[in-house]
C-alpha cells in the first residue's frame, strides 16, 4: 500500500477525465413548423460514425463525512457525408434520394448533484443522489432538398436543437478492494412529462479504479446512457431516442 493513497472513501476531492469506445443507437424525428410530421431517421444506418469526438469529466467534493457534491461534463460530436438511398423528411423539408447529404450531431450533458451516503462503513458506502442534468443537443442535415411548402429544390441546411434541464435521482455504491483499488457502481433515472418535454433519461455505470498515488489513477469501466424524449419547442419539434453503451478508460486524481 502507498502512504499517500487514502482511497476514494476518505478523500475530499476526486477528478477523472476519460473517453469511450462506444456503440451508439440514434433515432431522430424533426417535424416542420407548419405541423408536417417528419420521418424517423436511423442515424447510424444513414450516416454512420465517420468523425467522432468524445470526452467525459467526472468529479466530486466531499464536504462532510456523508455529504458530496458531484459534477459531470460529457461531450460527443460526430459528422459524416452520405448519398441517400431514400427520401428523408426533416424539419418540413425533403432531402432527396441519390443526393449527397452532410449530417452532424453535437451532444453535451452537464450535471450537478447532491449525494448523501445513507450507509457508510470502513470499506464501502451506499449513497442516494438528487441532481440536475442539462442536456444540449443539436442535429443538422445539409444538402439538396425540396423546401417546405414549395416544389423547388435548393441547397438547404436544417437544424433542430434541444436545451433541456432534466432532474435525475440516483443510487451509488463504492467498495474499497484495497487501499488502491476500488469499485464504483451507479445508476440514475428520471421520467418527465412537463411543458415542452415528455420522456426519460437513464445512466448506468460500473468502474474499476486503481489509485496508487493521489496524482495517479487509472480506471476502466462500462457505461450505458439513454435519452428518450418527445419535444415540442421553438427549436425542436419531434422526437429523439439516443443511447450509447460501451467501455471507457479514464485518468484520475484523488486527494
Amino acid at each position: 500500500m502507498c502512504d499517500d493513497a487514502r482511497g476514494v472513501l476518505g478523500d475530499s476531492f476526486y477528478i477523472a477525465v476519460g473517453t469511450f469506445i462506444v456503440e451508439t443507437d440514434t433515432t431522430l424525428r424533426l417535424d416542420g413548423d407548419a405541423g408536417e410530421q417528419g420521418v424517423p431517421i436511423d442515424w447510424e444506418r444513414n450516416f454512420g460514425d465517420d468523425n467522432v469526438n468524445r470526452f467525459r469529466l467526472d468529479g466530486f467534493w466531499r464536504f462532510g463525512d456523508r455529504h458530496k457534491l458531484r459534477a459531470l461534463v460529457f461531450s460527443s460530436s460526430r459528422s459524416a457525408s452520405r448519398t441517400l438511398d431514400e427520401n428523408i423528411e426533416w424539419g418540413g423539408d425533403t432531402f432527396q434520394a441519390n443526393a449527397t447529404i452532410d449530417g452532424k450531431i453535437k451532444f453535451s450533458i452537464y450535471e450537478l448533484a447532491y449525494e448523501y451516503a445513507f450507509m457508510r462503513r470502513e470499506n464501502y458506502e451506499l449513497a442516494a443522489s438528487l441532481g440536475l442534468h442539462y442536456l444540449d443537443y443539436e442535429a443538422t442535415l445539409q444538402g439538396n432538398a425540396i423546401a417546405a411548402g414549395t416544389a423547388e429544390t435548393a441547397d438547404i441546411e436544417e437544424a433542430g436543437s434541444v436545451g433541456a434541464p432534466l432532474p435525475v435521482f440516483g443510487l451509488r455504491g463504492t467498495w474499497l478492494l484495497s487501499q488502491t483499488f476500488s469499485i464504483d457502481v451507479s445508476g440514475q433515472y428520471f421520467s418527465l412529462s412537463y411543458g415542452d418535454y415528455d420522456g426519460n433519461i437513464q445512466d448506468y455505470r460500473a468502474l474499476l479504479n486503481w489509485q496508487p498515488r493521489s496524482w495517479l489513477g487509472i480506471g476502466v469501466g462500462y457505461d450505458r446512457f439513454a435519452v428518450d424524449l418527445d419535444v415540442d419547442s421553438n427549436n425542436f419539434k419531434g422526437r429523439m431516442d439516443w443511447s450509447y453503451k460501451g467501455p471507457m478508460i479514464f485518468y484520475s486524481v484523488s486527494f
